[in-house]
């Protein structure tokens, strides 16, 4: 059994999508060879906190070492305080005061106490092989001063892009200079880079011309384990209606509006569906989707349930009828940007994705039981979704292909990503 120390800063206690890869990818490691040690901080200030991933991790045999992190989370807030749902103008003016701040974001002050503990990990312990995932991306310079202080081979785990990050598409030229710069560095000096998607993985080699990176594809996924557990459902099933659920919180560009407005002109044209219709959402409504609804009448056909623990959420997908994304970042950007895809794929049931066309729309195509529509096109949508209740009418909804499914489960996601660890250990013993 190899040893490889996890440098994570998200993790449970915390919740969301960005916690899960690695707790699945920690959970199922062992089976492939693989003995994972966790190095996080201890949690400070955080949105959420989901006492179904944390009741996960306590069930797993885990060897896990928190430190004390100075970032402002932890100052500011102590340990384990939640503020609940921050979205909109103020999520925005939040991150462009951070940006100006803090570089590379606003977690580097566990830079240090991490890089403590993770020297005497590896000074205690036979560490085989580094893996880090981002964001945020001071885990990755936590890998690379571990590197140079032990010669220990380290891989970068790419949940989101740092150069050309979709949230920061109006940086200044100074400060994406200064990514370009710190990047390279750690880029140069890894012996492996796990990405999303090719897409991503092509962004990321761009930053670095003068060397081929090791790259490996290893796309976000589902846990099998999570749908086959029996949990309670808080989803109020409307009998005779189609239940649409969207799971999940709403971010800047990416907003229900186009959804809505487009189920409000469907149903001008066709009135008897809005009677067959009801709109579930878990993850947080905020004020002004709450006022949009108010707007358009559909305050009786909405359910909010707020957010809600893992295994709740999960439950509740496979309750509802259809599963509903939308994606609107730049057209240029052609990533899978999320994680609630593949968890929808998982369920096998009917899924919408307000996308551009890219590796999503591709994706699902290839799902099979998938429809999309360009996101910023009221008469796209409004078409898509007149298409969805035609063919539900007629039972005539297709079915999701078995096969490609299988190919996100975290498990066999997991053993990709271990003969990848495979691989870099074998060539740095070279």
């Amino acid at each position: 059994m190899k040893n490889v120390l996890f440098i994570v800063y998200y993790f449970p206690p915390m919740g969301g999508s960005g916690v899960q890869r690695p707790l699945k990818f920690a959970k199922y490691l062992k089976e492939f060879g693989w003995n994972p040690i966790i190095l996080c901080p201890e949690p400070g200030v955080y949105q959420f906190f989901d006492h179904s991933l944390e009741q996960e991790l306590e069930n797993l045999d885990l060897e896990i070492h928190r430190v004390k992190a100075n970032t402002p989370f932890h100052r500011f807030g102590g340990v384990k305080k939640q503020t609940g749902l921050v979205t909109g103008m103020l999520a925005k003016f939040l991150r462009f005061i951070s940006r100006k701040i803090y570089f590379p974001d606003n977690k580097r002050a566990w830079i240090e106490p991490a890089v403590q503990k993770g020297k005497e990990l590896i000074d205690d312990k036979k560490i085989d092989l580094i893996f880090s995932t981002a964001p945020p991306f001071s885990n990755h310079i936590i890998a690379q001063q571990l590197n140079e202080l032990t010669d220990i081979p380290y891989v970068l785990d790419y949940r989101d892009l740092f150069t050309g990050n979709h949230f920061e598409e109006n940086e200044s030229e100074s400060r994406n200079t200064k990514k370009v710069s710190a990047e390279s560095e750690w880029l140069r000096h890894s012996s492996g880079v796990v990405a999303l998607d090719q897409f991503s993985g092509n962004k990321i080699q761009e930053v670095l011309t003068s060397k081929t990176l090791n790259m490996e594809i290893v796309s976000h996924g589902f846990d099998q384990e999570d749908f086959d557990s029996h949990r309670n459902a808080s989803l109020d099933y409307k009998k005779g209606k189609i239940n649409w659920l969207y799971s999940g919180l709403f971010y800047e560009a990416n907003q229900p509006d186009i959804f809505l407005n487009g189920l409000k002109e469907l149903f001008t044209k066709t009135p008897e569906l809005r009677e067959k219709t009801h709109l579930h959402f878990q993850g947080g409504l905020d004020s002004r989707i709450k006022k949009l609804i108010g707007d358009l009448g559909f305050e009786d056909i909405i359910s909010d349930y707020g957010y809600l623990s893992h295994d709740t959420s999960v439950a509740n997908l496979l309750k509802a009828d259809i599963l509903w994304m939308i994606s609107n970042f730049s057209e240029n950007l052609k990533q899978i940007k999320s994680g609630k895809l593949f968890e929808y794929i998982g369920t096998k049931k009917p899924i919408l994705g307000l996308v551009h066309p890219g590796e999503a729309s591709k994706l699902l195509d290839d799902y099979k039981g998938g429809f999309h529509a360009v996101p910023d096109n009221i008469y796209d949508v409004t078409n898509t979704l007149e298409e969805v209740y035609e063919l539900w009418a007629k039972a005539k909804i297709p079915e999701a292909s078995k096969e490609f499914t299988e190919m996100y489960e975290r498990k066999s996601l997991t053993n990709k990503l271990s003969l990848f660890f495979d691989k870099v250990v074998e060539n740095a013993q070279v």
